[in-house]
């Protein structure tokens, strides 16, 4: 067994971590790893390396069946925004992770004798749209589907997808599918949908903050590795770094100029991001009952503490540029690619556009809101795909079985060469980024509001509002509340029928 696979497997079994108060975490429960050194939400130990060999046979026993060669159909995303979603690769590349993907597949079809046969449709509208379209004209086109987390509502109001937990072919309390995460999007006793690791954008999409090593060397700043791993890494602190990177370098003022030279602390995408890094969510799963989160005192004292310390008219903060895209001059990553501001909150998978850049970076989460927070909260991609199986299926068995497989194999074979090669070895530079990465992608946790299609309006009200500097939400939840308690109402008595 070679160091790479011994290091990979490490790392998976370092994923093993309790959650907090119920939020959702990335993979299975437990006091401490299976190599026995004790952790919690923000720990970054290693733990004792585990043969290879002997994980994967403690883990799983693959089914006695045979297909016959029949054809295993499933929708599913296209690649997105430097994001790998698609499942199948159409062969060998000599790229290590195409290549993975496609013996992944291949091994799929050889252990229960099938032919994968993938589609792909565009996640933002496209999918379900496909999706929407047969199901509701009772047409038994796919065998599964994986469904963008937020158009899973629409799905499950029509009744149009299994109850995931109704099929013990499903082993969904084992690693390879991911157990907080889907315990947080469960309701009651009914989980439709379901992330595990043979769709890699549930990880890929993951948001965090980069930021620019050689700007914090060059301000004699120290680098927030260790205040992370103190669990001091508070918005306070943020604050900190962003008005000592902020200068105005010969212009004016902090308006965007092609050509300018003025520096910006950080280059926002949207500011509710740092709310849900507080876990100051819209709503919340409160022991299976979809809860309001909107009005309790840490999502409004959070938005408080963004106004106070993230005004865009202060010149420390640089605005998204709605229109703009990625590789437009002056949209929010090109500020940070061309050195124009020290921080930056984008997705894991950005860490391709910046491998060949010659500054160098780093990633950690985003700030706690204060010290006595008990762990840090990484959000995902909206359209994260989940495995479903739709109401259409003639064997549902069937597909249960397979995408148990397919999961499977994708967590013994695929992660550790995304996470090693792909993220680590082709992305991050340093030994402390590949630490919080850990962090990071334990700190998981669904975007409730995405989920259900609840609360989209309170959050562009927010949005708009720490754009605007204005010094209260009080009044947008006032109007959105009970537009929002009335569908929440609604969820739940679904739950009752």
């Amino acid at each position: 067994m070679n160091t790479m696979t011994k290091r990979a497997v490490s790392v998976m079994l370092s994923l093993l971590v309790c959650t907090v108060g119920g939020s959702a975490c990335l993979l299975s429960c437990g006091d401490s790893s299976d190599g026995g050194s004790t952790t919690n939400e923000n720990s970054t130990e290693a733990v004792t390396t585990v043969d290879t060999e002997a994980v994967t046979e403690s883990l799983y026993t693959y089914p006695e069946v045979d297909y016959g060669g029949s054809a295993f159909r499933f929708l599913n995303a296209e690649d997105v925004y430097s994001m790998r979603a698609q499942i199948d690769r159409e062969g060998l590349t000599g790229e290590s992770l195409d290549d993975v993907m496609y013996e992944r597949c291949r091994e799929v079809e050889r252990r229960v004798n099938v032919v994968l046969e993938e589609t792909c449709r565009g996640v933002d509208t496209e999918l379900i749209a496909e999706a929407y379209k047969i199901l509701m004209a009772g047409e038994d086109a796919y065998d599964a589907i994986y469904v963008p987390t937020r158009d899973m509502g629409r799905l499950t109001a029509e009744n149009a997808l299994y109850n995931l937990y109704d099929f013990e072919e499903l082993h969904l309390d084992s690693p390879w599918w991911i157990q907080t995460y889907n315990d947080a999007i469960a309701l009651g006793d009914s989980l439709y949908g379901a992330a595990g690791y043979s769709q890699l954008m549930v990880m890929d999409s993951l948001w965090c903050l980069y930021f620019n090593e050689d700007m914090m060397t060059n301000l004699d700043l120290d680098k927030p590795y260790d205040l992370v791993r103190q669990g001091t890494w508070t918005i306070d602190r943020f604050a900190e770094y962003m008005k000592a990177a902020a200068n105005l370098n010969g212009d004016s003022d902090f308006l965007y100029r092609e050509g300018g030279s003025c520096i910006w602390g950080v280059s926002m995408c949207d500011l509710s991001q740092f709310l849900y890094g507080f876990g100051a969510a819209i709503l919340r799963n409160q022991d299976g009952v979809l809860t309001p989160a909107y009005n309790e005192p840490l999502f409004i004292n959070g938005f408080e503490k963004l106004i106070t310390e993230m005004s865009v008219s202060s010149g420390y903060v640089f605005p998204k540029n709605d229109a703009a895209s990625d590789d437009t001059p002056g949209s929010y990553i090109n500020i940070f690619e061309v050195e124009r501001a020290m921080f930056v909150p984008a997705e894991l998978s950005k860490t391709a556009r910046l491998r060949d850049k010659d500054f160098s970076f780093g990633v950690v989460p985003f700030p706690k809101y204060d010290e006595t927070q008990e762990r840090y909260y990484a959000i995902p991609f909206y359209g994260t795909p989940v495995y479903t199986i739709p109401v259409t299926v003639k064997d549902a068995v069937r597909s249960a079985v397979i995408g148990d497989v397919m999961t499977y194999i994708s967590y013994e074979k695929v992660l550790p060469v995304f996470r090693e090669d792909t993220l680590e070895q082709k992305g991050l530079r340093n030994e402390d980024s590949i630490e919080m990465l850990d962090l990071i992608i334990r700190s998981s946790t669904p975007n409730l509001l995405f989920v259900h299609n609840i609360g989209s309006e309170l959050q562009t009200a927010v949005n708009a509002a720490l754009k605007k500097g204005e010094t209260s939400i009080a009044s947008a939840i006032a109007k959105y509340e009970p537009k929002m308690q009335k569908a929440i109402d609604a969820v739940n008595a679904q739950l009752k029928e």
